[in-house]
């Protein structure tokens, strides 16, 4: 698929959706990671440079599936067109919420043709897959299923990026989910299944049903600063003896203070004849730098 065939796909999902923009994309590149069909860099786009990023694989998936790909990362350049914040740290979380669950909830929606599913037979409705069609159920488990490898591995060693991929992978379920009649109860039964109950996660999906772009902002910057904070919490249990660290200690660490807290346990590890070994020190990440880890 060449450009002008791209950009014919675009005006078609312009005139679908009624958006009037004459922006075109620039151009288009098969350079995705292995297991990424598609996607725009949101640094290219700062910079004015519209490129389509697409797997090199693309060529050999059926026409309704290159659609379906296509139809999710126009609603992408759709939403940074129309993004509401100028600001880049309001725009990255805005897209990385709000876009990644709008591409969803559009691309289904696009197949089913339908905003409120009822009575749909989730195994006989067949989506397009890369090489076969797939059922509603099956996708919705297979997303059910990459997120939980996410925020399983996250809870098992802390690293953020892990934390990042789940909460993506959320993002996409509640665009599905948004679709369905019974979707409260559907996503509460998610959250409880990915161990990631809380009112945060609850209330950034009634944020994004709602188009409340700066509850959504609050609440992703609520989440990111939870997830931050656990992951310190933790690396400062790995890292300092219960003789420098009591457990009662380490609930008093916040974002706002770990940084006293750390100088302070140095000190008192050092005089007390504990060293830190040098491996661990480096891996030690600040929460500015974790947060990053999180947005990017």
């Amino acid at each position: 698929m060449n450009l002008t065939q791209i950009n014919l796909l675009w005006d078609e999902y312009k005139k679908k959706y009624g958006i009037e923009d004459d922006i075109r994309i620039s151009a288009v590149r098969y350079d995705t990671d292995r297991y990424v069909e598609g996607c725009f860099n949101l640094l290219e786009l700062l910079d004015g440079e519209y490129i389509l990023h697409l797997n090199q694989n693309v060529h050999l998936y059926s026409e309704s599936y290159v659609k379906f790909i296509l139809f999710h990362e126009f609603t992408h350049f759709y939403d940074f067109i129309h993004c509401p914040y100028e600001e880049k740290l309001p725009m990255i979380m805005w897209m990385n919420a709000y876009s990644e669950y709008h591409a969803c909830r559009v691309t289904l929606a696009r197949f089913i043709e339908t905003l409120t599913l009822t009575t749909v037979h989730m195994d006989k409705v067949q989506l397009p897959g890369p090489y076969r069609e797939i059922s509603i159920r099956r996708l919705l488990i297979e997303a059910v299923y990459r997120a939980k490898i996410y925020f399983d591995a996250f809870f098992k060693e802390y690293h953020l990026s892990d934390f990042a991929g789940g909460f993506r992978s959320l993002m996409y379920l509640f665009g599905y989910l948004s679709l369905f009649q019974n979707d409260e109860k559907m996503v509460e039964e998610t959250l409880i299944a990915l161990r990631v109950n809380d009112e945060y996660f609850r209330t950034i999906y009634r944020a994004l049903k709602d188009m409340d772009f700066d509850k959504v902002i609050e609440m992703y910057q609520a989440i990111t600063d939870k997830a931050t904070l656990t992951y310190l919490k933790e690396m400062f249990r790995r890292f300092y003896p219960p003789q420098i660290l009591s457990d009662e200690e380490i609930d008093e660490i916040t974002l706002d203070n770990y940084r006293d807290y750390a100088e302070r346990l140095d000190r008192k590890m050092r005089e007390s004849g504990f060293l830190l070994p040098e491996e661990e020190k480096a891996a030690m990440l600040s929460a500015e730098a974790a947060l990053a880890q999180l947005y990017l």
